[in-house]
Formats: C-alpha cells, sequence, structure tokens
C-alpha cells in the first residue's frame, strides 16, 4: 500500500518541487499524465501503478520496481532504470530512447511499439519479453538474454549483440 498519495505528489509538483525518494511505497498509484521528469526515486515501489502518457524524461528511478504497473505510452528517455524490475509490466508504445536498463529485468513485459534507441540494455533480461515491432536502433543488448522473446517485426538496425542469448540476428 502506497505511503504517499497521488494528491500529495500532484502538489508538490505543482510548487515545481521535483520529489527526491528512497525506498518510498508508490504502489498501485495512478500517476498517469503527470510530468515527473527529473522525480529521483530510488529503490522504490511503484508495482501496479499506473503512468499512462507520463512523462519520466531523465528521471532517476535505478533498483525500482515497476512490476505489472501500466506505463503505456510513457516516454522515459534518457531515465535511469538500471537494476530495475518490470516484470509483466506494460510498456507499450513507450519512448526509451537513450535510457539506461542495464542489469533491468523485464521478464514477460509488453514492449510492443516501444522505441529503445541507442538504450541501453546490455545484461538485462527479456526473457518472454514482447519486442513486436519495437525500434532497437543502435541499442546496446550486450549480454542481455531475449530467450523466448517476441521479436516479430522489431528493428534491430546498428544494435550491438555480442553476447545476446535467445536471438540470432
Amino acid at each position: 500500500m502506497a505511503d504517499i498519495t497521488v494528491a500529495k505528489i500532484k502538489s508538490l509538483l505543482k510548487e515545481d518541487k521535483r520529489p527526491h525518494w528512497v525506498g518510498a511505497d508508490l504502489s498501485g498509484l495512478d500517476l498517469s499524465g503527470l510530468d515527473l521528469t527529473r522525480v529521483t526515486c530510488v529503490k522504490t515501489n511503484f508495482n501496479k501503478s499506473a503512468f499512462k502518457k507520463s512523462k519520466l524524461v531523465k528521471a532517476y528511478l535505478s533498483e525500482s520496481s515497476f512490476r505489472e504497473a501500466d506505463l503505456n505510452s510513457a516516454d522515459l528517455c534518457e531515465a535511469k532504470l538500471d537494476k530495475t524490475d518490470f516484470t509483466r509490466a506494460n510498456l507499450l508504445n513507450a519512448s526509451m530512447s537513450r535510457a539506461n536498463l542495464s542489469g533491468a529485468t523485464l521478464l514477460g513485459t509488453n514492449l510492443s511499439e516501444a522505441s529503445l534507441t541507442f538504450a541501453n540494455l546490455s545484461g538485462a533480461n527479456l526473457r518472454g519479453a514482447n519486442l513486436e515491432s519495437a525500434s532497437l536502433f543502435g541499442a546496446d543488448l550486450t549480454n542481455a538474454d531475449l530467450t523466448q522473446a517476441k521479436v516479430k517485426g522489431a528493428s534491430f538496425t546498428k544494435a550491438n549483440l555480442t553476447g545476446v542469448k535467445g536471438y540470432k540476428p
């Protein structure tokens, strides 16, 4: 259960204060449409939260958990998401260009039609992820695991696929 309310977050944003939380519980909240650009939420629980069309540009969200969260059409460009857990999250049509997802867990995650251009996915676990029609142009997938990932129509042009498991171009 969340220990911070949506009203409190909106109040902080209205005052132009960027939240800075470590280890907070924001699970189950509907934060859809909010501009959370440059927020810092390390080791934060966002499980089952909604971020539809939210802006998380350049957000620092390392080691956080977004299990089963809905980030449909969210903007996570240049976000720091290393070692973050997106197991079974919905990132349909999300913008994640130049995001750092190194060591992230994306088991069974829906990344269809997502933009991951120049994203760092080195060491990421994408087992069973849906990457259909996703753009991974120039992405770094060094030592990533794509075992049983759905990749129909995905673009891996100029991506670094060194040591990738479960995918053969």
